[in-house]
């Protein structure tokens, strides 16, 4: 059903006119982290007639993902770091890997939080938006916060980062398996749900619907600007 769903998206992004920018796919390319499925979820995703930027979920092998997807010019891919930016469309986006060898939770520990200020600090004028996996936010206001790390204390030291670099305008994330936004300051946090319906673990009315959709997220100058749920025939 994963592949199908995809299969479909791929093909109606490719018939979107004008095409967006890029795709990012925010984790989750394979469900045990084999270099098989990657290889079978990239002949999907290289069908699209416009890049596509990939980071790593908590299903992935970060090793695997590098390797599969060929990305080992990236720096810090020798210690299984998919970290890296890439310049489209007059934006910085910015992959911050949340993956973990230990568990399901998400793990931004010191190394990772070091490197992503070092990929902040090349472009500090470039409006930035950052992709990741699990998201970096409390998802209650009850007390303990809600959350997806394996500590709060995780996510506390990620917004000490976000708050050195005003450029950041957006957060795209995933792992929830339901549509939730919240804000980092003033910039706004879009977790997307999965593309097919019958995956999404939110409360939703399954009659009203659609079994395959993916959200079109756009920006305008320095600010992200509105976001378009698009149904897949």
């Amino acid at each position: 059903m994963k592949l199908e769903a995809l299969k479909k998206c791929v093909l109606q992004i490719n018939e979107l006119d004008p095409l967006p920018d890029v795709v990012i796919h925010t984790g989750d390319l394979a469900h045990n982290g084999r270099i098989d499925e990657y290889k079978l979820t990239k002949s999907i995703m290289d069908q699209l007639k416009i890049p596509y930027l990939i980071t790593a979920g908590n299903r992935d092998s970060t090793k695997n993902l590098v390797n599969a997807f060929d990305l080992s010019s990236i720096d810090y891919h020798e210690q299984q770091l998919l970290q890296y930016g890439s310049d489209i469309a007059g934006y910085r986006l910015v992959s911050v890997d949340t993956s973990s060898k230990n568990s399901n939770l998400g793990l931004l520990n010191f190394s990772k939080l070091a490197h992503l200020d070092g990929l902040l600090r090349q472009k500090q004028s470039c409006p930035t938006i950052i992709f990741m996996h699990h998201p970096p936010i409390s998802l209650s206001n009850s007390e303990p916060p809600e959350h997806e790390y394996e500590n709060f204390r995780m996510i506390k030291n990620f917004a000490e980062i976000v708050d050195r670099h005003p450029q950041i305008i957006a957060f795209l994330c995933g792992h929830i398996h339901r549509a939730f936004s919240s804000h980092i300051n003033t910039s706004p946090v879009m977790v997307t749900p999965p593309l097919a319906k019958r995956l999404y673990r939110g409360a939703i009315d399954h009659s009203k619907m659609p079994e395959i959709t993916f959200r079109l997220h756009s920006f305008k100058e320095n600010a992200f600007k509105d976001t378009t749920v698009v149904a897949v025939n």
